[in-house]
Parts: C-alpha cells; structure tokens; sequence
C-alpha cells in the first residue's frame, strides 16, 4: 500500500515539473520575428539625442519588446523631436544598429509648419534623413491638400516628395495675393 502511494506521488511530482517546463518554454517566444524577447517594458517614454546636431526626440509608447539582435517592436507609439515632427502609429520595428524605423500599418505625421500627413507604412532611414513609403498619401496643410500614390520625406520632414498620380487642392486665396 505504502509503495503505490509513493509511486503515485512521484508521478504527480514528475508531471508538474514536466508541465511547468512546458509553460516557461511558451512564454519565452515573441512575435518579432520568431526571436525570444530579451526585455520587455510597458508605458514607456524615451529620450534619445543625436551627437552630430545635439537635436532630442521623445519615444513613448505603450509596449516595447527587445530583442538580442537590437531590435525593438514598438506598439501604440508616439515620436516627438522639440521643436519638429511628430509621428504617431500603431505598429513599428526600431533597429538600433543601422539606425532604421519600419511602421507597419496606420501612421500620422505632423511636421513642423503644422501640416498633417496620413498614410499607411512608413521606412525611415534616420542615419540618412530619409523616409518612404510606397502607399497613397495625403497631406492636409494650411493652404490646401495633396494626395499622391507614394512619397518621400527628408530634412525631418520638410521636404515631401510627391510621386505617381499626385493631386492637388489648393485654397483660393492662394492664387490671389
């Protein structure tokens, strides 16, 4: 009798162990990529500067996954520079070492002079000052609006670039000094 209460003690103590292993492996698998977060953070505001100009940009977003290859998935995020841009999305991917942001889906940009951009998918190479996307685009600004089939930015967002069925609608007053 004594024998099979501790045999069926080991077996119970042999399948929690087993299952709790089961358990930890799942919970270390991320959705970037198929890699294994290395650090995870809710709530987070970040500030970073650039060594060349001195400019600071504000990083807040809602959830922040890492990876060890030096990439971060941004969710519900918000990107400020003082004094310029302002870029808002749902979905991004930062990879530190070359220096370069992925949005995926939605994103809304308010530069500088006030103008508002809407669009879908952005790639901005920071090193380079560029970014494109390769979706529709509309600009609502002050003095009227401007939709193309793709675009480009530069020089933090002062400079578009308009390409492939670009139209424009601009205000009246415009026209008449």
């Amino acid at each position: 009798m004594w024998n099979k209460i501790i045999l069926l003690t080991c077996v119970v103590i042999i399948l929690v162990f087993v299952v709790s292993l089961l358990q930890r492996s799942e919970q270390g698998q991320s959705l970037i990529k198929g890699k294994q977060i290395k650090r995870q953070a809710m709530n987070v505001v970040m500030y970073e500067r650039k060594r060349g100009n001195g400019k600071t940009m504000e990083v807040s977003a809602r959830e922040v996954d890492e990876t060890g290859e030096g990439i971060s998935h941004l969710k519900d995020f918000s990107l400020m520079q003082k004094g310029g841009v302002r870029l808002d999305g749902v979905d991004a991917f930062y990879d530190r070492t070359r220096s370069v942001l992925e949005v995926k889906g939605p994103v809304n940009i308010v530069t500088q002079n006030g103008s508002r951009a809407s669009l879908t998918g952005l790639t901005w190479e920071r090193e380079k000052d560029v970014a494109r996307t390769d979706n529709p685009v509309r600009v609502d600004g002050e003095d009227g609006v401007i939709t193309a089939d793709k675009a480009e930015f530069s020089e933090d967002f002062r400079n578009i670039a308009f390409m492939g069925k670009v139209h424009a609608k601009i205000m009246q007053n415009i026209l008449n000094p």
